[in-house]
């Protein structure tokens, strides 16, 4: 069934086959079960209305792409219609279209998409590190280690004379 609906949404041009530009007209999207709002293509061929394929992403995992609803394939590239891009549109359009085109950059842009992805995770593991070196009855093996890590540097510092963090003393005797 998934392979018909795949073949009759790609189109005969000149021997090669390739995906429609446009939703087809009798389909709903299978989110939210409505007409296409801000119709978006996934890589997979599926369309999606752009506001709940961002949704989804949103509560399933916003680090990775989202996997599609309909084949489970990894979502890496979405294409809003064609006729989006050419034509002005509203606030709400603008919107989408530039949150489609962020998940686009994140997941589509190779190794700087890659870097960007985890630039931006950094003050969520920062802060679950120092919530897990706060807590002592956290079970993280890796907390443990950075614990026991954090209390071998403090004793290295305070028995060597290696003074590599400035004071008051210091920074009145320069």
């Amino acid at each position: 069934m998934e392979t018909d609906d795949t073949d009759r949404k790609m189109e005969e041009l000149g021997g090669n086959k390739r995906l429609s530009e446009t939703p087809p007209d009798d389909d709903c999207c299978p989110i939210c079960f409505g007409p296409f709002t801000v119709p978006c293509r996934s890589n997979c061929g599926h369309w999606y209305c752009g506001s709940c394929i961002l949704q989804f992403w949103n509560y399933s995992s916003a680090s990775k792409p989202c996997g599609c609803p309909m084949c489970t394939c990894m979502i890496v590239n979405l294409m809003p219609e064609a006729s989006l891009e050419q034509q002005p549109q509203n606030q709400e359009v603008a919107e989408v279209l530039k949150s489609v085109r962020r998940y686009n950059l994140l997941f589509l842009g190779g190794a700087c998409g890659f870097i960007q992805q985890k630039v931006r995770e950094l003050p969520f593991f920062i802060k679950r590190i120092f919530q897990g070196l706060m807590d002592p009855d956290t079970n993280d093996t890796y907390i443990a280690e950075i614990r026991l890590f954090a209390m071998l540097l403090s004793i290295i510092y305070r028995a060597t004379p290696l003074d590599f963090i400035p004071t008051d003393d210091d920074l009145c005797s320069v």
